[in-house]
């Protein structure tokens, strides 16, 4: 059921207005042997696992959907849903900006409300947004989802998965943590313009790496930048404040010697100016 998203947190300015014409089924009113029509779900009704519901606890309209962490037949299980049939997304034909959704959640055990929305381009991830989010919120609150671009491309699917996830390793979660969820949107730029992956001058290297990376920045780039790495949950596990060193031009360099191996995100943001990309730590 489930398409992979792996995802970077990225904050991107400008002022918006929103539209949720694209997005099926946005304030899940319509459900078929229930689950929301244009959406997979965790549940498997045949074998009676159900942790995904209706509910007229809605933040508008007359229906909103529940999600719950609950013990099936011994194993603890995490409510998830994601777009279109069978979870591989719906067409899309705008350059958004980021994806809007009204949520209430109960978490128990340090478990976190997660959203994952990845944009593609002819099958290819061009946009990511992610937040994974452990506080109870006892009241439906709008929560902005940044999207974050690593092409000037105009995606044509979307992808949204949003779920109850443990506060460690993901699938750690706590039987009671519940999560509301109504009024889905995407937003689109209308005055600032989002930041260019033009500013992106070079991919890092080495990479893979197992002690030193290097990230080519913008040679306009001067005076203290900030660096934040992100494993595949999206939690930070990293952040570095320092200056670019000239090799002919700015490079930014770190170490990833304390970094277990696998797959990461970063994100540096220096004179209003953004780069972003991935690296693999191997040893």
């Amino acid at each position: 059921m489930k398409k992979t998203l792996i995802f970077l947190i990225a904050f991107i300015c400008g002022i918006s207005m929103t539209t949720n014409a694209q997005i099926p089924n946005s304030g899940f009113e319509t459900w078929t042997a229930g689950d929301p029509d244009g959406w997979a779900t965790s549940n498997v009704s045949s074998a009676g696992l159900i942790n995904i519901t209706q509910t007229t606890d809605n933040h508008s309209g007359s229906y909103a959907l529940r999600g719950e962490v609950v013990n099936f037949l011994g194993t603890i299980i995490g409510p998830v849903i994601q777009s279109g049939p069978g979870g591989t997304g719906f067409a899309i034909s705008e350059q958004y900006h980021s994806f809007e959704v009204y949520y209430k959640f109960t978490s128990i055990g340090g478990d976190k409300f997660s959203v994952n929305v990845s944009l593609e381009k002819a099958g290819s991830p061009i946009a990511q947004g992610a937040v994974a989010l452990p506080s109870t919120v006892s009241t439906y609150t709008h929560l902005t989802v940044p999207l974050n671009y690593t092409t000037n491309e105009v995606p044509d699917l979307a992808i949204i998965q949003i779920s109850i996830t443990g506060p460690v390793t993901g699938s750690d979660y706590h039987v009671g943590s519940v999560m509301f969820v109504d009024d889905l949107s995407f937003s689109l730029s209308t005055g600032i313009e989002n930041i260019s992956v033009s500013n992106l001058t070079g991919k890092c290297y080495p990479n893979p790496s197992a002690d030193i990376i290097n990230i080519p920045l913008n040679e306009n780039v001067s005076g203290e930048v900030i660096l934040k790495i992100f494993d595949t949950y999206g939690k930070e596990v990293k952040k570095i404040a320092g200056k670019p060193q000239q090799y002919g031009k700015n490079v930014f360099q770190f170490s990833v010697e304390d970094l277990s191996s696998g797959l990461y995100f970063y994100s540096v943001n220096g004179q209003n100016r953004q780069y972003h990309g991935k690296f693999t730590v191997s040893r």
